[in-house]
C-alpha cells in the first residue's frame, strides 16, 4: 500500500433494491446470501465468499466507495458500521453489487477486517464506504449501530445462499 487510505477505484453508484449491497469473490455463483430474522437484526448476512449488508433505505441510488487502509477511523457522519472478515481469492478480484448491477474491483488477495460504513449525504441520497484493511484474524463485529439495528449478542456467521 502507498498510503494510509488508498483509494482503489473512481467513487461509483450503484441502485440498491431489496435494501442490500454485497461484496463477494468476483466469479462467485449464486453470491447473494439468504436472510433470517438474525441477519436482519444485526445488519449483515455472512458466508465464506460472500457477504450482503443491510443499507438504510429499501431502495435508491447509492454512492459507493472503495478503499484499503492501514489505519482505520470511521468517518464522522456514519450511520451504521458493521466489520466482516473477507477473503479475497488469489484472482485478487471481489466484486461490489446490488441486486441489478456491480462493479469488480481489483484488490491484492490475503485476509482482510471489511468494514461497511453507511450514511445519507445532504441530499438524503445514500452513500457506502467498503475498507478493507489487512488482518490475519480479522472478526465480525458492530461498530457503529443505528436504532435499526437489534444484533444478538453472538452475531450469526453463517448463512446460505440464496
Amino acid at each position: 500500500m502507498t498510503s494510509e487510505n488508498d483509494l482503489l477505484v473512481t467513487p461509483f453508484e450503484l441502485t440498491v433494491s431489496y435494501a442490500q449491497i454485497a461484496v463477494f469473490n468476483a466469479g462467485l455463483e449464486n453470491p447473494f446470501n439468504d436472510w433470517t430474522e438474525t441477519h436482519v437484526r444485526q445488519g449483515f448476512s455472512w458466508r465464506p465468499e460472500s457477504v450482503s449488508f443491510a443499507t438504510l433505505e429499501e431502495s435508491g441510488k447509492a454512492t459507493v466507495y472503495v478503499r484499503t487502509a492501514r489505519a482505520f477511523a470511521l468517518r464522522s457522519d456514519t450511520v451504521r458500521a458493521i466489520q466482516v472478515p473477507f477473503t479475497v481469492p488469489e484472482s485478487n478480484l471481489a466484486e461490489i453489487a446490488s441486486i441489478t448491477e456491480s462493479k469488480v474491483v481489483e484488490i491484492h488477495s490475503g485476509s482482510y477486517a471489511l468494514t461497511f460504513e453507511t450514511g445519507l449525504d445532504d441530499s438524503h441520497i445514500m452513500w457506502c464506504v467498503f475498507t478493507f484493511q489487512e488482518n490475519d484474524r480479522p472478526i465480525a463485529r458492530i461498530l457503529r449501530a443505528d436504532p435499526e439495528l437489534n444484533p444478538p449478542e453472538n452475531l450469526l456467521l453463517s448463512a446460505t445462499r440464496a
